[in-house]
Parts: structure tokens; sequence; C-alpha cells
């Protein structure tokens, strides 16, 4: 992300207009103008400081326009290797000042140009790194979805020589490019930045919603964390978390700042949020922490005869876990590769003679990796698209935790299942009681607009007597699936209190389009039904039963009516009781008019 400098950053010079650059004063002019600011990437479960953006200034020094301006001119004069280094010494020595920057990631934007030349050689970012003793896994190289990247196997050799240097890489204003999903697919990146345009009113837009939504399923399951860029409100941080980001950044937690000492090591404002947030859901890693198996890893710090003596004193184990700097999961060492060089007369001697990198390429292998606040559902579908059996490495705030096999996935997935059914009508599979009442708990403590909706089925106990529980069953499967059809595609939250009860609520979609879906689900449910009646009852439109005092009386074929309420931003009292209170005096109105829908607005 490029993030735009406020006024205050702006140098003296800048008011004025300098003359443009020429090919031979450029780089002596970035020399002399180009700082950094840095803005923190924190993380959405703890506050903790996982890195930091470097963001470009003093551009407006240089005589150009903007930042792709600067970058522009470099490419144009053949001055891109050399820009890029350039900066990258900036920033990591800016970087390298950071009191507590060993425990942190860079994030250092990269243009994809670079990628297509001939002369490029990652080893130069390396040994830029070195220079300021920086471990190449602190650093996280920002590929943008905005411009386009060379699809030849250069790019490609490049990239995998970044990684096999353990230098980690981001793509960058995802969704706002026109190569996104090939781009995903193509470069496999350990982190995804969902762009500003996205985030911003996401709590208020559910077709934002939805797409973030289905970017952090895509990105779980491939094992890529996922940073929001551009969170300003505290609503748009609880939807945010809610979906499933790993990270966040944006002027809610902090602007960028060109001074290291106003960065710190955590933002308690993050913790505080998450404390306020009533909508906080119950524990969803218990099943996951239970299965753990805290294996013993690795790491880059270790040579050869380390390694190789892991194995020796565990036996028992056919894989261990390969640790980069922070105690980050790159992938794992298995034995199996090991054996050809433990088992031959000179294969140790050979092994100890190779470097780091080059044992690397050879024996660490990738696998999935998880952060352990991910749904168990999730973690079983990254483990079976991944080509490597071993299991899924399980991280918190991105260090390593421990490892799930694959029994203890089934475990875990077993647990979660019961736990689910605890909490499911045995009948439609839809949220029961517990659900809904969680959900109308939260309503309480956000201001965002909800409808919701009672639907009760008329005249069900007279079918039910008349036809049998069986048929009757059948009635309050097809009303779930008529609710399940026409309230989906709104995002809705749909639950069955019991028996003929259902309820359904709506976050921030139209009022108008709402009370259409209901009354499509009365009519869908009314022509529906009259299926599952004899040919005699169909026709006479109704059945005889007894009423309230035992006498004999007429009751018309199955039906539906629905309570509908609007809650908005102004409604003071949003407590369950009083929601209900409101819902059953509806419900009544709407029975006594049969197939129908009474409506209110809570004040």
């Amino acid at each position: 992300m490029t993030a735009l400098p406020m006024a205050s950053e702006l140098s003296e010079t800048a008011r004025g207009v300098p003359d443009p650059p020429t090919p031979d004063n450029f780089l002596d002019r970035l020399t002399r103008h180009i700082d950094f600011a840095f803005q923190p990437i924190v993380s959405i479960n703890s506050g903790r400081c996982y890195g930091v953006e470097a963001l470009m200034r003093g551009w407006e020094d240089t005589g150009l326009k903007s930042i792709d301006a600067v970058l522009d001119f470099a490419h144009e004069h053949d001055l891109l290797i050399e820009t890029d280094a350039l900066l990258k010494r900036a920033a990591f020595e800016k970087f390298s000042r950071l009191t507590f920057g060993r425990d942190l990631r860079l994030f250092f934007n990269i243009d994809n140009r670079l990628f297509s030349s001939a002369a490029y050689n990652p080893r130069r970012t390396v040994w830029a790194l070195e220079r300021y003793k920086l471990q190449p896994s602190s650093v996280v190289l920002e590929v943008s979805e905005r411009n386009h990247l060379n699809r030849e196997a250069g790019s490609y050799r490049i990239l995998e020589k970044y990684r096999d240097s353990t230098v980690q890489m981001a793509l960058d204003d995802f969704g706002t490019g026109f190569s996104g999903l090939s781009l995903l697919y193509d470069i496999n990146p350990e982190y995804v930045k969902i762009d500003r345009y996205f985030i911003s009113n996401i709590d208020n837009d559910h077709r934002k919603k939805l797409f973030v939504s289905h970017v952090v399923s895509l990105a779980k399951t491939l094992g890529i964390r996922v940073v929001a860029e551009g969170v300003e409100t505290a609503a748009e941080f609880y939807t945010c978390r809610e979906i499933g980001c790993d990270l966040v950044q944006g002027y809610l937690i902090q602007r960028p700042t060109r001074q290291l000492s106003e960065l710190r090591p955590d933002y308690p404002s993050v913790l505080e949020m998450r404390a306020a947030d009533r909508r906080e859901q119950q524990d969803s890693t218990a099943s996951a922490r239970e299965q753990l198996d805290h294996a013993p890893a690795l790491d880059v710090s270790m040579d050869m005869d380390d390694i190789l003596d892991a194995f020796r004193r565990h036996p028992e184990r056919s894989f261990f876990p390969f640790l980069g700097d922070h105690r980050q999961p790159i992938g794992v060492i298995r034995e199996t590769e090991l054996k050809e060089y433990i088992y031959s007369p000179y294969g140790r001697q050979l092994l100890a003679r190779k470097s780091r990198d080059e044992y690397l390429e050879l024996f660490v292998r990738r696998c999935p990796i998880a952060d352990v606040h991910t749904a168990i559902d999730v973690i079983v579908e990254q483990y079976s698209v991944s080509p490597s059996r071993d299991g899924v490495l399980i991280t918190d705030d991105g260090a390593y935790l421990g490892v799930l096999s694959a029994e203890a996935l089934v475990l875990a997935v077993q647990e979660r299942n019961l736990e689910l059914a605890r909490d499911q009508n045995p009948l439609t599979k839809l949220p029961g009681n517990p659900s809904i009442e969680r959900f109308l708990n939260e309503l309480e403590a956000t201001d965002c607009r909800t409808a919701l909706l009672y639907f009760d089925l008329d005249n069900f106990k007279v079918f039910n007597d008349a036809y049998g529980f069986r048929l009757g069953d059948r009635v309050l499967r097809m009303f779930a699936e008529i609710l399940q059809k026409n309230f989906a595609m709104l995002g809705a939250f749909i639950g069955h209190i019991g028996g003929d009860d259902f309820f359904v609520a709506v976050q921030d979609e139209p009022y108008a389009e709402i009370a259409r879906a209901a009354q499509r689900v009365l009519d869908d449910f009314r022509s529906s039904v009259e299926s599952l009646y004899s040919e005699g009852d169909r026709q006479a439109g109704y059945l005889v039963s007894l009423d309230r005092r035992g006498r004999p009386a007429e009751f018309p074929l199955l039906s539906a009516s629905s309570a509908l309420l609007n809650v908005d931003r102004r409604t003071g009292d949003r407590t369950e009781y009083a929601f209900l209170s409101i819902i059953t005096s509806l419900k009544e109105q709407a029975k006594h008019c049969g197939n129908a829908i009474a409506a209110a607005s809570a004040l």
C-alpha cells in the first residue's frame, strides 16, 4: 500500500517546485531527499506489533510528482536496479535502528518490473541485510497486483531465490488489479494484503464483506496470512476480525511515522477493542489446541550436525518442523530425505560442508501452516489440498506452536461436529436457541442496522394430527429450505427456535428487499405445501379438527405468518427482552390476519 504523506511531513523544498531530475543527478537526489515512514502491522488478536511497512517520503523533493513517477523515471532511464538497491539500503538502515526491530518484519514494496531484468540479483538484497545485521526472514517483499508481473521463467526463478534465502513475499493491493488470482497462484505468497477499497465501510457493505470473506477463506486454505489494509474505524476492525483476517494496518492503529520513537512493540487499543467487542465468539480453537503435538523444532541457527543429532535423539520422529527467525515456520525436514546421506560412507562429511542456503534448498519442504485461531474445517481443507502428508504446522501470532497430525485433525473435527450438533436443531440442521440467543446478545453491543424476523406456521398442529409426524417433519424441513433459498443471498442468520417457529436476522440490507424476501417465503411455502395434502383436502381448502374447546371446526390449509422488526442506529433499548416483547406482539397481529407480515421499527 502506498500511503500519502500528511501535510506536516512535507519538507520545505516541497513548497517550491524543484527542477525535474536528469539521469545524471537522479540517484544523488534520492540519496539526499528520500526517507521512509513506518506504519505498524499488528496482530488482530493480540495487538502485538508484527511488522512495519516502509512508505517512501521525500519524493516530492526529487522534482517528480509521485512515488510511481519516481519508479517510472528510474525504469525509463535503466536505473531501476540501482534505485531499488538505494531505497532498500535506506529502509534497512532505518529499520535496524528500531530498538525492538529484531522481533519484527519489514514489509517493503518492490517494483514488479525488476523481475524481468536479467541483471537483477536477489543476493544484493541479502548482502544489504547482512550489512545492517538483519536476517533475511525479517523482510517481506510486497509485490503489487496493480503492476504487471512478467510470467516468464526468469521472474519465478528470482522469487524462488528469495524464498530459498528465507525472504518472504506478500501480494499487495489484492482485489484491485487485473491478475489477482493468477498472481496469487503463481507467487504462492506468505501474505495477502486486502486493499483499502474493500476494507472501507466493510461493516455496512454486505457485498464487500462477502468478497473479503471468500478471499480470507481461500487464503487460509492455502496457508496464507491475511492483512487488512487501511482500517480506520472500530466497526471495520470488528468486521475484519470476525471474518478471520490475521493482521491489521491503518490509521485506527497508527498513522505512518518517520519517528522511530513513536512506534511501539504492542498496541493495547487492539486488546481494548477486543474486550469491548460483545460479539466475541466462543473459543473455536479448543479442539485444535487439545490435539496439538508440541513437537520439538529445528531452526536456521543449527548446522547439519545439529540436525542429524536431533533425528538420532528422537528416532520416533519421521520429520521435524523447521523454523526461521522469530520462530516462524518455514517447512519441515524429513528423515527419509536425509537417509541417503546418513548411511553412505562419506554422506555425513558431505552434509557437514553444506551452507545454510544449500541445505535449505535440499531438505526443507513447504507444508501447510495455519494460525491457531483458524477454524478447524479450514485447516482440514488446507491439509487436504497440500501434497505434504506430514500434518499442519500451527502458529500463534506467527510463532510456532505445534503440529496437528492427520489423526489429530480427524479427532478435532469429530469434537467440533459434536459441539455443533449440541447447538443445532436435529431435524432442520439449522442453528438452535443457543446460537439465536448469542446473536441477540451480540446485537445489543452493536449499532448496525438489522432486521429481525420471526416466522410461525399457521395451523401446523392440525396438519400434524391429520397426517402424522413423518409428514409434519417434512413440512418443517421444507420451510427451512425455503428460508435458506430466499435469505441466503442476503447473508442472513437463519435459526430454528423449535417446533414450527423460525428466526431470521439480516444486517445492513435495504428494508424493502428484506420485506420482499419475507413475502416470497410466505408465497413459496403456501404453494409448495399444498402438494402434501390429499386431493380431497386440497379441493376442500381446509381440514376438520377439534378446536381448543373440543368442538369440530374447519381450519385453513397450512400457511405461514411473519413478524418483522427493524432495528436501526437510533434504537435505544437493544436488549433481547425488548426485541422479543415487540416481536411477540407483531406475531399475534400477523397470525390474526393469517399468511401475513406484521412489521414495526424498534425505538
